[in-house]
C-alpha cells in the first residue's frame, strides 16, 4: 500500500510537531541540573574539566552591559556567552541570578565579571559547574532534527507515489 492520500502529508506534519514538542521538552530539561547547583565566590578558581561553567550574580542590572570572562592556566582570556534564560538559584539565603554559560570549562580557570561602563559595581559574583548540560542540549537538538527530517523525507515520499500514481492513471486512459 502506497500513501497516496493526501491526509499523509498531515501525518508527516503532525510526525514533525510532536519530535519538534519532544526536543523541546529534552531541552527544556537540560536546564534542570542549573537549578539544582551550589555556587561558590569567584575569588575561588573554578575546576570545571569536561563540565559547563555558569556564572551568577546577586544583582541583575540590566541596564549596565556586564561581561565575564574565564581565563585559565594559560593566561589567556575566553570570553563567556551570555545565559539564554534567566534562571534564579536560591543558595544559602541568597538568591543567584544566572547571567552567563560557557560550555567547555577548563581546569583552574578563574571567572572575572565587570561592567563595561566600569563605575562602581555592587553586585557580587559566583560560578559553578553543570554536568550534562551539553548533552541534553545535543540530544534535544538531534531528536528535533532527526523527527524533521523523517518528516519530510516522508512528504516527499507521499509527493513521488502521488505523483507516480497520476502518470499511472493518465497513462492507462491515454
Amino acid at each position: 500500500m502506497k500513501p497516496v492520500n493526501p491526509l499523509w502529508y498531515l501525518a508527516a506534519f503532525l510526525f514533525a510537531l510532536g519530535s519538534v514538542m519532544i526536543a523541546t521538552v529534552v531541552a527544556a530539561g537540560a536546564w534542570d541540573p542549573v537549578r539544582e547547583v551550589t555556587v561558590t565566590p569567584t575569588t575561588v578558581r573554578a575546576d570545571a574539566q569536561g563540565t559547563t561553567l555558569v556564572v551568577f550574580t546577586d544583582i541583575l542590572q540590566p541596564e549596565r552591559n556586564v561581561t565575564c570572562r574565564a581565563t585559565g592556566r594559560d593566561k589567556k582570556p575566553v570570553d563567556i556567552p551570555r545565559a539564554a534564560l534567566d534562571i534564579t538559584v536560591d543558595n544559602e539565603g541568597n538568591q543567584w541570578h544566572l547571567i552567563g554559560l560557557l560550555d567547555a570549562g577548563a581546569n583552574g580557570m578563574r571567572v572575572q565579571c565587570t561592567p563595561r561602563d566600569r563605575r562602581v559595581d555592587n553586585a557580587s559574583y559566583a560560578w559553578a559547574t553543570v554536568t550534562g548540560f551539553e548533552s541534553r542540549a545535543n540530544n534535544a537538538k538531534g531528536i528535533g532534527i532527526l523527527g524533521l527530517t523523517v518528516a519530510v523525507a516522508f512528504a516527499g515520499y507521499v509527493f513521488w507515489c502521488r505523483r507516480q500514481q497520476r502518470q499511472e492513471t493518465a497513462r492507462e486512459s491515454a
